[in-house]
């Protein structure tokens, strides 16, 4: 199996149309289809999302083995103090200094400052992320984000700062 098939199966799989998971990850539906047909592939900024959004590992994606996330996923506590390794895995909270990037979930607030943080954040931004955010941020957004925060702001308040190329804030839509 391609990635190309492996990504429309998960698709498939989560009731998305093209455009639906399209919108996900910032690209056209055509970008979504050419990559189900194999004519081409994701930019690698954007298989982070996907990761994300099928709940698979980056492996997953590219070879069809360590299908689901959850199975060796390694689960960090709380960051506290100065930390300059990258973390592979989720955190909890993020309180101190993190000259360093989250390659999972941070299920808690961010207090103090991180690099990039490539998944979600499923608490506030109080502090500061340097980089990007590759998912959505499912609290509200009071600190600062110098890049861009690709999935969007769940939250209901957005008092804070994104001082990179954008933010993309889910909208509901009304019957």
């Amino acid at each position: 199996m391609t990635m190309g098939e492996r990504i429309k199966q998960k698709r498939k799989e989560l009731n998305l149309t093209q455009e639906e998971l399209a919108d996900k990850v910032g690209v056209s539906y055509q970008a979504v289809s050419k990559w189900e047909n194999n004519s081409s592939m994701p930019d690698t900024a954007i298989l982070p999302a996907l990761s994300s959004i099928f709940d698979v590992t980056l492996d997953y994606l590219f070879t069809g083995k360590c299908m689901e996330t959850t199975e060796k996923r390694v689960e960090w506590g709380n960051l506290t103090g100065i930390i300059t390794k990258d973390i592979h895995g989720d955190v909890g909270r993020i309180v101190g200094d993190m000259q360093a990037d989250v390659f999972g979930n941070v299920n808690g607030d961010i207090v103090g400052s991180v690099n990039n943080i490539f998944g979600n954040v499923e608490g506030n931004i109080l502090g500061e992320v340097r980089g990007d955010i590759t998912g959505y941020v499912s609290g509200n957004l009071l600190g600062v984000v110098h890049g861009s925060v690709k999935l969007g702001v769940r939250g209901k308040k957005i008092f804070g700062t994104v001082i990179g190329d954008g933010i993309n804030v889910e909208t509901k839509k009304h019957k």
